[in-house]
């Protein structure tokens, strides 16, 4: 019996627009029946870390244009294509706030959508910091840092204070992992590839 729900055929990537940080391309998948049109904005790897000291999580302060002020985030961005997940991390966070991170542990990977925003992103957690440089803020970039308690991080999330993705996701999923360290569960978080 065939899988109805699965693709019979897809077309090659067909280039709608592309600059030096995303591609837009399109695909037909054709389907027992149907076929849809995919329209697909791709970026390269992207990132963020959980970097904690005595309970308290690293974020940074930046301008975001959607929301038109500025957000409370987690340290991280592009992962360069000659880079791994946790070298291209440590030097996002070591350039962004001048905090050196190292023993970079996955917490979880996540895609934005399933269907039409290609960027892969990981979010990395550690408690081994320390400060190597002063802050030096950017207003292009960084405009401030704080160290700021777990709990207070998820009110933050509740009362909508902080809103990127990336960042809801690395906070609540490192308050559920400190949950399980507690009661002595693991958390298998290797990619789904590996476990197949």
């Amino acid at each position: 019996m065939t899988d109805r729900s699965m693709p019979i055929a897809v077309s090659e990537k067909h280039p709608e627009f592309r600059c030096r940080f995303m591609e837009v391309y399109s695909r037909r998948a054709v389907f027992d029946g149907y076929a849809k049109d995919y329209y697909v904005v791709s970026f390269r790897r992207r990132g963020g870390i959980v970097a904690t000291r005595d309970g308290k999580i690293l974020l940074v302060r930046q301008y975001r244009f959607l929301t038109n002020g500025n957000s409370w985030e987690l340290p991280g961005g592009t992962i360069e294509d000659h880079e791994t997940v946790e070298a291209g991390l440590a030097r996002e966070c070591l350039e962004e706030t001048g905090v050196q991170v190292r023993g970079l542990n996955t917490l979880l990977v996540y895609y934005p959508g399933l269907d039409n925003v290609d960027n892969q992103t990981t979010i990395c957690y550690t408690e081994d910091v320390s400060v190597e440089g002063k802050f030096q803020p950017d207003p292009a970039e960084v405009n401030a840092i704080e160290w700021i308690a777990l709990d207070e991080c998820v009110d933050m999330i509740f009362r909508q204070e902080i809103l990127d993705a990336m960042t809801v996701s690395g906070i609540l999923g490192y308050a559920y992992r400190l949950r399980h360290m507690s009661t002595g569960s693991t958390i298998d978080v290797r990619d789904r590839r590996e476990r197949a």
